[in-house]
């Protein structure tokens, strides 16, 4: 399941907006494994209010694995919540709230802002997604800046501004009364490994796993898969859906999706 091809990052923009999560964990330099990385992962939990004003927690610049850890413990303590270090919270993690800007006010039951996750209508919300609670999280989206209901996106002959500009300057008037609610899907399910591409090692330290992607293949097989309608193709942020849980989503009458078989 995917987002459909547009003719321009302005008109992918114009229909699916971008979408902040502004709290996060930083990137880590493991003294270990030598790896400089952060992940994608988005959390549903909301950033405490003790790290809102923390800069450290709005930083993607790599800490040591030693600061890092440290920051996880201090955010479980935040949260009440037992910490294994590098298991509980990864490098990258991204907490709640999400903010949603789009120059034109959305009227799709799927929006894709982001390649970490999608978001979807109340409807399809209602319809669908509802029903998948054991596979998926289901959280609000902020809608922060929204541009005027089948308003146009002005795109000047040879402007070299990036597609982001746009949402500045579509629209000076506040239209968030007039849309949605949305609401992000964290797809919490994963496949087995692909072919070639279960882990060569896992850090000790980080638990970072390194995977040879030169053998690794993206394909889904029946043997990959563990049951579930709604998952990722383990090692990847492509998201997999059964056949009855597709015939599903098309029956709704959607728009801005699509299915591509595997």
């Amino acid at each position: 399941m995917r987002s459909p091809e547009y003719s321009s990052d302005i008109q992918d923009l114009s229909i699916n907006g971008n979408l902040e999560h502004i709290y996060r964990f930083p990137a880590v330099s493991c003294v270990s494994c030598k790896a400089t990385y952060g992940g994608s992962r988005i959390l549903s939990v909301s950033a405490p209010p003790q790290i809102q004003n923390d800069k450290r927690f709005k930083s993607r610049w790599p800490v040591s694995d030693e600061e890092h850890a440290s920051m996880q413990r201090e955010v479980a303590g935040y949260l009440n919540k037992e910490c294994i270090s590098f298991v509980t919270f990864r490098p990258g993690d991204n907490f709640q709230p999400a903010y949603l800007d789009i120059p034109t006010a959305p009227t799709a039951d799927f929006l894709w802002p982001n390649i970490r996750s999608f978001v979807i209508s109340e409807r399809m919300k209602k319809m669908v997604f509802d029903k998948l609670s054991d596979h998926v999280e289901i959280v609000p989206v902020q809608l922060r800046k929204i541009g005027k209901r089948n308003g146009r996106v002005a795109v000047l002959n040879g402007d070299s501004r990036e597609p982001e500009s746009y949402i500045h300057i579509a629209d000076d008037t506040d239209h968030r009364e007039s849309v949605g609610p949305y609401h992000q899907v964290l797809v919490r399910s994963e496949s087995d490994y692909p072919k070639g591409g279960t882990p060569i090692s896992v850090c000790p330290v980080c638990k970072r796993e390194s995977i040879d992607d030169e053998k690794r293949e993206l394909t889904m097989t029946e043997k990959m898969w563990r049951g579930q309608p709604i998952f990722f193709l383990r090692t990847t942020l492509y998201i997999v859906v059964t056949e009855p849980l597709a015939e599903k989503i098309r029956k709704t009458q959607t728009c801005n999706v699509d299915f591509i078989p595997y």
